[in-house]
């Protein structure tokens, strides 16, 4: 091939080159908000709600165990966070946000000590009252509504990233899902010992994170 050959060539690729649309959001919070409401659906009309929200929804008031409320308020942070993390790692030159990163941390760290509290001040079967009354139904269900929630998030958003490290990608994007069940379950459930949210609550993120990562090194890789 000789030199004058050349431009031809670039400009016979360039017109074969098809242009990507940006990586928008409304994908990503259409598969947030539909996984919250299924969510929220499945667990009133199977489950029911907890008495404290069924206040809150017919009376519109808060009740005076206010607990009930900040379980809630604290996974939809957990929730949030994770699913802005899986934003910023969507595309290959995507980083964690070092401080959404750090909030998690302390979110987790603030739970450890809260169970360690309850423990050194009422004993260990007191800190765990409930762990056998339906605690394996709350696992899989925050767990199973979780993966189901990630397969949604595949169909609507997530097939269309290109993460860096997709492992890391699979795992924040499944534990974002499972995180947001979390937020549905606890309309629900009222357990709220710290170590019940520790095992029961948060252990299935982290489960279903782990199958994430396993997931996502076939997933999305490109």
């Amino acid at each position: 091939m000789s030199n004058n050959d050349t431009p031809d060539l670039i400009e016979t690729l360039s017109q074969s080159v098809n242009p990507v649309a940006p990586l928008g959001r409304r994908g990503l919070w259409l598969w947030v908000g539909l996984s919250l409401l299924a969510g929220i659906a499945f667990v009133l009309t199977t489950y029911g709600a907890r008495p404290e929200m069924r206040v809150l929804l017919s009376e519109g008031r808060l009740a005076e165990n206010l607990w009930a409320y900040a379980k809630t308020a604290f996974f939809l942070a957990l929730a949030s966070l994770a699913v802005w993390q899986v934003f910023a790692t969507a595309r290959p030159e995507g980083r964690l946000n070092r401080a959404q990163t750090g909030l998690l941390g302390l979110g987790l760290i603030a739970l450890l000590t809260l169970t360690g509290i309850d423990m050194a001040r009422n004993g260990l079967p007191v800190a765990m009252t409930g762990l056998s009354d339906g605690a394996p139904v709350c696992f899989l269900t925050i767990l199973v509504g979780g993966m189901a929630g990630l397969g949604l998030g595949w169909a609507l958003w997530l097939r269309h990233t290109a993460p860096g490290d997709p492992a890391l990608f699979g795992a924040l994007s499944a534990f974002a899902s499972s995180a947001v069940m979390t937020v549905a379950y606890t309309l629900h459930c009222d357990h709220d010992a710290p170590a019940y949210l520790l095992l029961i609550y948060l252990a299935p993120n982290l489960v279903a994170a782990l199958i994430g990562s396993v997931a996502g090194r076939w997933l999305f890789r490109w």
